[in-house]
């Protein structure tokens, strides 16, 4: 995304890859919040195809039938040998359109498909590139690899994950991770597994959308599986089904086995989940891990940075990476642009991308660390869950009040507001009312947690306080125990939570959530008219083709796919002189 992003604002960039694409790699689940900033990136950028990313229509019909669709997180809490409960149903219903719904990533499609967009912007790319080391003499990075040619640039952007160069280089790691998350994980992808709502009735558990629509946990003392389908709508033509397993260390300290035979083993324990693979099986190696937190307290130095994955990394729950990455890549692409346009690559200029990354990452921390906790009791699950719906639901319609706005107006303020202080952090980090709330919340879930209060009185001091909001309508049921899946992101919905925040809402929270409701609702009837238009067209084309073998679409740019850019809507980034051989600058 952000060799895209420079690539197409004229700056000459150059991908390293080690491996080469299409691979396979985790991070194939989106949240509103995402989907909504890979928009906002895109039209910031004038790069539409990220914006593909976070809509499964638009990724569907422009990049890849392989990936699924998500209209909901949902969770399915299990006891050890006891079939699960429909009335123990959570599900977050998520996008919907004219910006929705989200997505699964098929990562070895999107990947490999982002990098042939940065190509097609003008970046350079080149794989099965062994990386030795990185130095830097004067004013420029060199880039030692494996058979001699170093790389020469001005400045470098680590995306090494737990493998990174400059942490290992540097000895940047903690030597113990300070998250309090401790997990460790095995995972594969599938096929021949029942459908989610095949276990439960989930109309009895009173949700939106169906369970196999969305990114689907299994939550259990101490753990939870997620299960993300690729196949799972109408236009699917992927079978796989990716399955992860995250063992609570502090309970499930080691490996008991091979990672086939222990994932089998444990979930022989619950009933629901081994009849859900009763006639699965895994068509990858699987991946079998001790502990995966790592940090670190430094990602940028002097002419390089760190993406977040390539220093300091949490847990899957939630979707944690990709959502800290993507607030990431603004604040990189906000920061390097006008930094390498001054010629002043000095460290002080990305401080503001180390101190958002690290906030967010340490909220993750207590949202998941605490989630751990409360799987032991399915009161204090119910209860703590809605912490974490309260950050995801600010977060996402401040994102998205921004983004109408510009639709709106056209004026590019709006979206330079995205990294605006009270603007940019991740589930809501950065707005202290909902920190107060979470950080309160944790506090009963530890007494708990340490035996010095019940479960019953914790979950019922959670949900009084999250009840008694004055910034969340009440219809959300945040503060309801029975009310197991809040209002959902249709347009009615939220039509009806813009109304509420603009005439019954403290006033300090309009500017951060009300927008316009005549251009959203615009956009939801444009998005119906482009799916009308669109299906019209494949019925005129198969009609020609069954007549007529007779054409001009070669003449014509790949659907949707943007022009190789004119720059001129853009600042111009100045070019230094030419590179001499083996450089990229």
């Amino acid at each position: 995304m952000l060799a895209c992003i420079l690539a197409r604002r004229g700056l000459r960039v150059m991908l390293v890859e080690e491996l080469s694409h299409p691979r396979f790699t985790i991070g194939e689940s989106l949240i509103p919040e995402t989907g909504l900033r890979l928009r906002i990136l895109a039209e910031k950028h004038g790069v539409p195809e990220i914006g593909w990313l976070g809509n499964f229509y638009q990724l569907r019909d422009n990049v890849s039938s392989q990936c699924g669709v998500k209209r909901n997180f949902s969770f399915l809490y299990h006891r050890e040998g006891q079939p699960a409960r429909a009335s123990e149903v959570n599900q977050l219903p998520t996008l919907t359109p004219p910006f929705g719904p989200d997505s699964h990533l098929f990562r070895q499609d999107t990947d490999a498909w982002l990098a042939a967009i940065a190509m097609h912007y003008g970046a350079e790319f080149q794989q099965q590139v062994k990386v030795l080391g990185v130095d830097f003499p004067g004013d420029e990075v060199v880039v030692r690899v494996a058979g001699g040619g170093d790389l020469r640039a001005r400045f470098l952007i680590d995306a090494g994950g737990m493998r990174s160069h400059m942490a290992t280089q540097f000895g940047l790691r903690d030597a113990v991770p300070r998250f309090r998350t401790d997990t460790r994980t095995l995972y594969s992808h599938f096929v021949g597994l029942k459908a989610a709502d095949e276990l439960v009735d989930a109309k009895a558990g009173a949700v939106h959308s169906p369970l196999s629509q969305g990114t689907f946990h299994h939550v259990f003392d101490g753990g939870w599986m997620w299960m993300i389908p690729f196949g799972n709508h109408r236009e699917a033509t992927n079978p796989l089904c990716s399955v992860g397993l995250m063992l609570d260390r502090r309970k499930h300290p080691a490996p008991t086995a091979a990672p086939e035979a222990e994932f089998r083993a444990f979930i022989a324990r619950f009933p629901s989940i081994a009849h859900q693979f009763r006639e699965a099986r895994a068509v990858r190696p699987w991946v079998q891990s001790g502990r995966i937190q790592f940090s670190q307290s430094q990602l940028i130095g002097p002419r390089w940075l760190q993406l977040p994955h390539a220093a300091t990394f949490v847990d899957p729950l939630y979707s944690s990476g990709m959502s800290v990455l993507t607030v990431a890549i603004d604040l990189i692409a906000d920061a390097l642009i006008p930094a390498l346009a001054e010629d002043d690559l000095s460290v002080e200029r990305f401080q503001r991308v180390q101190d958002v990354v690290t906030a967010g990452v340490d909220h993750y921390d207590l949202i998941v660390s605490r989630s751990f906790d409360a799987f032991a009791d399915y009161d204090l699950w119910n209860a703590w869950n809605r912490n974490w719906v309260l950050g995801n639901y600010i977060g996402a319609y401040s994102a998205l009040a921004l983004l109408v706005r510009y639709l709106r107006s056209g004026d590019p303020a709006e979206l330079a507001a995205t990294t605006a202080p009270g603007r940019v952090g991740v589930l809501s980090s950065q707005v202290p009312e909902v920190r107060d709330v979470m950080l309160a919340s944790a506090k009963d879930l530890d007494a708990a947690t340490a035996g010095e209060r019940s479960a019953r009185e914790v979950s019922a001091q959670i949900f009084a306080r999250l009840g008694a909001l004055d910034f969340v309508p009440g219809f959300m049921g945040l503060g309801d125990a029975g009310q197991r899946s809040p209002t959902a992101f249709t347009l009615q919905d939220g039509v009806r939570l813009v109304l509420w925040y603009r005439h019954r809402g403290p006033e300090r929270w309009r500017d951060q959530l009300d927008f316009a409701l005549g251009t959203y609702g615009l956009h939801a009837a444009r998005f119906t008219g482009e799916q009308l238009g669109l299906a019209a067209r494949r019925l005129t084309a198969a009609v020609r083709d069954v007549v007529s073998p007779h054409n001009r679409e070669w003449a014509l740019p790949p659907q949707g796919l943007s022009a190789r850019p004119g720059l001129a809507a853009l600042p111009p980034v100045p070019r230094r002189a030419p590179p001499t051989a083996g450089e990229a600058r």
